[in-house]
């Protein structure tokens, strides 16, 4: 669902971005992670386009403010929190913040692809659209982008248990959804079998 980048599979290891190993830039640490940075910008808004607007607005931000990065501190994570937090920012000057915020069935689709590919099936699609934002962005945190709990929070501004209870969520609102859909094809299978419905 989330197809991992060059770099996701381990976060820790030689695979951590680290801005000290570029000496006085941050910026090829930043061009090295734009594929993982696109793809969150792509999620955090539901549309490619906009999704690459953010994505400039926030490079430009990070490089020019880039004396508030503390060493030592996971590039990528810090990477993330920026872009959420100008995300955050942006739609606080809209009036329909909410509003702001939805996307079209269509512009979203095109945001998934499995490994292989290939359009994730309806259901996927339409389960994850009706997530939150941030719902959406923790599952892409932590199973895309291998971040633990703590890091995850680090990025979107809460404590590492309300990671936790986000995913639990999830996973309750897939449970229900999944019920309902198999409710759903067995009464579609019933209407087949006898399409004059019951004998009175």
């Amino acid at each position: 669902m989330f197809p991992r980048g060059q770099h996701s599979p381990k976060r820790r290891g030689t695979a951590q971005v680290q801005a000290e190993e570029f000496h006085d830039s941050i910026r090829p640490g930043l061009i090295a992670m734009l594929p993982r940075l696109k793809r969150f910008t792509d999620l955090l808004v539901g549309e490619r386009r906009e999704g690459t607007a953010l994505l400039g607005r926030a490079l430009r931000r990070m490089l020019a403010e880039q004396h508030r990065y503390q060493r030592g501190t996971a590039l990528d994570r810090w990477a993330f929190a920026e872009i959420y937090r100008l995300w955050l920012n942006e739609l606080r000057d809209h009036a329909d913040p909410m509003g702001q915020a939805k996307t079209d069935d269509a512009s979203f689709a095109r945001l998934f692809r499995t490994e292989d590919g290939e359009a994730c099936c309806d259901f996927t699609t339409g389960f994850l659209r009706s997530l939150p934002p941030q719902q959406r962005l923790t599952l892409l945190l932590v199973y895309g982008e291998r971040f633990d709990h703590i890091d995850a929070g680090r990025v979107l501004d809460v404590p590492s248990e309300t990671i936790g209870t986000r995913l639990v969520r999830i996973s309750a609102s897939l449970a229900d959804r999944l019920s309902a859909r198999e409710r759903s094809t067995a009464s579609a299978t019933v209407e087949t079998l006898y399409p004059e419905g019951p004998r009175a």
